[in-house]
């Protein structure tokens, strides 16, 4: 699993009203003029993040296929390893702002400390990854003061993204729209990874754990992959940079999509279900250093339910044996 440290801080508090746009004369009545959204405020921010979270397609987030139960019947299920990218989500001025707060809050940021699977114990074990440094994004004064716009879009998105989500998801995937938790990350360079692994694992390996949809937004400069294949057209061997997020089982079983860690694209995927790893990362100058901002929605605590890891899945990436895929 990749949990950050600290308590969920509540999605609400630093809202403000949405304001009434202006009307203006217009030569061509077919055309309606769009209301001029002001990044320098809390509340253009907020709404504009809103606004696009609205015009976004999550649409293969609710993707249906056919699953075996346990008794062995078939039933239709969300597919676990539905996955969404999109590019340019937020916009280069913003992303930019962003970047920044992230870099002034590096001095703060800690050694990064996650679990894995060990083949040797065929157990769950904690480990510190090489060349990561993280930390939790905080609400309330002080937390706000020091990252505005880092707060501003981890708010607006959880209360945004879980509403729009829940409208079109079965009960039991439905989202708390006012709960999350966070981890900024930053990949220093000299070959820093992630190894391959599930956000939470479910059940009793990982008592407790809520997180349901992991959203994961990229602060490297807006043109940090111009010129390169699009997704899902994308291969570790594009960029020597590295730090490509690989999706496992992705379209197909025994596939393996990798996705570049461009600036201002948000992937999104199910925080249970998903089989996933980071290739390793380097940094030949500052703009490099692969920075990431996740936020994890949480099970809506009456309906939502987190799934257990799938024994086949299980099998096949992380128990030792012929059919083992081992780490990424």
């Amino acid at each position: 699993s990749d949990r950050s440290d600290g308590a969920a801080f509540a999605a609400g508090g630093f809202g403000g009203g949405k304001k009434k746009a202006v009307k203006s004369k217009k030569k061509n009545k077919s055309v309606k003029k769009q209301p001029t959204i002001n990044l320098f405020t809390p509340e253009g921010r907020l709404e504009h993040i809103r606004s696009r979270v609205d015009a976004a397609d999550f649409s293969p987030l609710s993707k249906l296929i056919l699953k075996r139960l346990d008794d062995g019947q078939i039933a239709l299920d969300i597919d676990p390893n539905s996955i969404v990218v999109i590019d340019n989500f937020l916009g280069n001025d913003l992303i930019t702002s962003m970047r920044a707060e992230a870099l002034s809050l590096m001095p703060q940021m800690v050694p990064s400390q996650s679990t894995r699977w060990d083949e040797e114990t065929q157990s769950v074990i904690p480990y510190e990854k090489k060349g990561v440094l993280s930390m939790q994004i905080e609400g309330g004064t002080a937390g706000y003061a020091a990252s505005p716009r880092l707060v501003e879009y981890i708010v607006s998105l959880t209360n945004n993204l879980s509403r729009k989500l829940n409208q079109v998801l079965p009960d039991a995937y439905h989202l708390a729209t006012e709960e999350q938790t966070n981890k900024l990350a930053v990949c220093l360079g000299d070959g820093s990874y992630y190894d391959k692994h599930i956000d939470n694992l479910g059940g009793s390996s990982d008592a407790g754990d809520q997180r349901k949809l992991t959203a994961l937004i990229y602060l490297q400069p807006p043109n940090s992959h111009d010129g390169q294949p699009p997704y899902p057209n994308e291969k570790v061997e594009d960029d020597p940079r590295g730090g490509y997020f690989r999706a496992y089982d992705v379209p197909e079983v025994g596939d393996v999509t990798c996705i570049a860690p461009r600036g201002d694209r948000l992937v999104v995927f199910w925080s249970d279900s998903l089989v996933h790893d980071v290739s390793p990362s380097f940094a030949p100058s500052e703009d490099d250093k692969r920075f990431a901002l996740t936020t994890w929605l949480v099970a809506d605590k009456k309906t939502g339910e987190i799934k257990g890891t799938d024994l086949e899945v299980s099998a096949r990436h992380f128990d030792s044996g012929e059919n083992s895929i081992g780490k990424g």
